[in-house]
């Protein structure tokens, strides 16, 4: 984990930029196709879900959740991602889904700075990573 600066125009600016935003889908949906057959099962996209831990922390603190709860709320997410209810996610529907959560959360943000802590292989933290590479540039 990292401290960082960003703003919801970081994440605006990283997801319009199509060929850095798409090589961070495929390289994300390759590590979690663990069978390489080209579609997340929820046992695969489980582990992902889990990352954005929405229930088991209090201001990063973690806190007791009722497991089946937990259950339901990952469920739920997972039907977000599986827009055609296949039981799967491919490559377009991961795209799509995880583009708007991020544009969701440019939106919440704002664009006033914040200070974050963001896990190391996060999007957002690849987002200031693509930032910081084009100032440098």
């Amino acid at each position: 984990m990292s401290v960082e600066i960003l703003d919801g125009a970081t994440i605006v600016n990283f997801l319009e930029d199509e060929e850095a935003f798409n090589a961070q889908i495929c390289d994300r949906f390759a590590h979690l196709d663990s069978d390489h057959d080209g579609q997340l099962s929820y046992g695969e996209m489980l582990k992902e879900l889990q990352c954005l831990r929405l229930l088991e922390t209090h201001f990063g603190v973690d806190v007791e959740t009722d497991p089946d709860e937990l259950a339901l709320v990952y469920g739920s997410l997972f039907v977000q991602f599986d827009h055609d209810l296949n039981g799967t996610v491919d490559l377009e529907e991961f795209k799509s889904e995880t583009k708007q959560m991020m544009l969701a959360m440019a939106s919440g943000m704002g664009f006033l700075p914040v200070q974050m802590v963001l896990e190391e292989d996060s999007f957002l933290k690849k987002a200031v990573e693509w930032e910081s590479a084009k100032l440098v540039a």
